[in-house]
């Protein structure tokens, strides 16, 4: 009996330590509101993308840890896989909608920083979207580049520690081809054929101490015919209450995007995109006042309509998001887009119009 005794107490002591190294927490995102654009009839929709997520990490000893991270993503107006995020309805959701299709990976954290291996948040995205008031989501979000990936498949991504505020991200993504690192040049003289499959590479650096802010990002996007991306975004917080932001992207696409095209190199992903930002983030009262101004151009297009050449796009946007709680919030958002013609307008939206309004109220609550 008192060798029993003497074991569970062995056991608890053990049990208490092994829960004490591990942690799990569940988290997510409820958000369900109204939406009315020009043109479309009035649906439901959501401005911070639905999510539910589990996140942990185990003590390895050291100051080093395992770390984790999946999150599935839902629409909450309909039960459905995937958001119906405003900034990119076009209709109808994606086919290839997956079942995690939030961040979901595997990795280590020490005194290095922390490496990390599977579905990972793009670097560029990631750190470009903190200088639009809107985090790029919702009516007023900034328009989306043409290679815009929130999240990358197959993805190598290492941090570095801050340093006095200073951080510097860099990932590897495999393309598609597993026989080499790249297709043969005689083969990228017929795209038709292939997909296009380069291996990505990304290199960010993101500063922050509080009053200032800045980042500098290139990206090459994996499976895209060595498509790439740079931007560079400034913030300065002129009081504790308002944060003026200014960012500038820069898009070379060739024509693919994630290793598919409907036909050949698609015309429609085919140009160079450039977006300039304006943004304001003022604590008013119990919430936040969001504004911003944009310029958007396309150039050396191959435009499904069969337009080539320059085009330009601006948006406006403001909006409100009043803090009932902590976790809960209700928010309102406008937003006046005027694109050059139709054909422009029909290559961001789906909709054969020069200009759009789009009006988005609706709740969120953080768990």
């Amino acid at each position: 009996m008192k060798k029993t005794l003497v074991a569970l107490s062995v056991f608890g002591l053990f049990a208490g330590v092994a829960e004490a190294q591990s942690n799990v927490t569940i988290y997510g995102v409820l958000d369900v509101g109204y939406v009315k654009e020009t043109g479309r009839d009035l649906r439901m929709g959501d401005y911070d993308n639905n999510r539910i997520g589990f996140r942990g990490t185990e003590d390895l000893g050291s100051g080093y840890k395992a770390i984790f991270d999946v999150q599935r993503r839902f629409d909450l107006s309909d039960g459905t896989l995937g958001n119906s995020n405003t900034a990119s309805y076009k209709g109808s959701k994606s086919a290839n909608q997956k079942d995690w299709d939030g961040a979901a990976w595997l990795g280590f954290a020490g005194p290095f920083g922390q490496v990390r291996l599977g579905r990972i948040n793009q670097i560029e995205t990631e750190f470009i979207r903190k200088f639009d008031p809107f985090n790029q989501i919702g009516v007023g979000s900034q328009f989306y580049g043409l290679q815009r990936n929130a999240r990358i498949d197959n993805t190598l991504r290492y941090d570095s520690p801050k340093f006095n505020g200073l951080g510097v991200s860099a990932s590897y993504s495999l393309g598609a081809n597993t026989n080499s690192d790249s297709i043969a040049d005689t083969v990228k003289t017929n795209l038709k054929s292939k997909n296009a499959d380069n291996d990505g590479y990304e290199l960010g650096v993101l500063y922050d101490n509080g009053s200032f802010s800045a980042t500098a990002n290139w990206s090459r996007v994996a499976d895209s015919n060595d498509s790439s991306i740079w931007s560079v975004g400034l913030g300065y917080r002129l009081t504790d209450a308002v944060r003026v932001s200014f960012s500038y992207e820069d898009t070379d696409s060739k024509g693919w995007k994630g290793g598919n095209s409907s036909y050949g190199e698609n015309e429609t992903l085919y140009g160079r995109q450039r977006n300039l930002l304006a943004g304001l983030a003022w604590n008013v009262g119990p919430g936040r006042l969001n504004a911003s101004v944009q310029w958007d151009r396309l150039s050396n297009t191959r435009g499904a309509t069969g337009w080539t050449g320059t085009k330009d796009a601006y948006r406006y946007a403001i909006g409100y998001t009043y803090d009932l709680s902590k976790r809960t919030s209700l928010y309102g958002n406008v937003a006046y887009t005027d694109y050059d013609d139709k054909d422009l307008g029909y290559r961001f939206t789906g909709l054969k119009k020069d200009s759009v309004t789009g009006v988005q109220v609706g709740i969120t609550h953080k768990f």
